[in-house]
């Protein structure tokens, strides 16, 4: 097979007589007139920078097919995620924890063991094994050998008494 070179007038050429056409043909995949255009030059710039076209190839049919594959690329690029797209702001909020915030939970957590410390035994006791390992009343009851109303009365104590704890801390 023999190649040919072609030059910047065959060029310009094929862009007087056809480039409607391929626009027309890409405005049809693309759907936006510019981006049709943009296409085009594309393709005659490929076409110009290909060094050697064999001879037997269809120009005007290889710069179709250029025209189409550069369509299906900007269609596959356009469908994805474009993650650098979004506008940076300095409102946006930061999904991680500030650091002030998490100082500020590490001494709620803090006061909240501190209060359960000093809870009297048998009321922690209760709170742990209904706020933690989530017993009903009566499973509480059967393991401590107390009755439910003890329970809940020793549970509504600890509770205030961390509440107490809470919105008092020691200084």
């Amino acid at each position: 097979m023999s190649s040919i070179q072609l030059n910047s007038n065959q060029i310009a050429l094929l862009f007087q007589n056809h480039n409607d056409a391929i626009v027309a043909f890409l405005f049809n995949r693309v759907a936006c007139p510019e981006t049709a255009q943009d296409l085009s030059q594309e393709a005659y710039l490929r076409l110009i920078n290909k060094s050697e076209i064999t001879h037997d190839e269809n120009i005007i049919g290889y710069l179709f097919r250029i025209a189409d594959r550069l369509a299906i690329d900007y269609l596959r690029q356009k469908r994805l995620p474009r993650y650098n797209t979004v506008e940076l702001s300095d409102d946006l909020p930061c999904p991680q924890l500030q650091p002030d915030v998490l100082t500020e939970l590490h001494q709620q957590c803090q006061l909240v063991l501190d209060a359960i410390n000093t809870l009297p035994r048998k009321y922690q006791q209760v709170f742990l094994l209904r706020k933690i390992d989530d017993l009903s009343y009566s499973e509480i009851a059967q393991r401590l050998n107390i009755s439910e109303k003890t329970v809940q009365r020793y549970l509504v104590n600890a509770m205030l008494h961390c509440h107490h704890v809470m919105e008092n801390p020691p200084r």
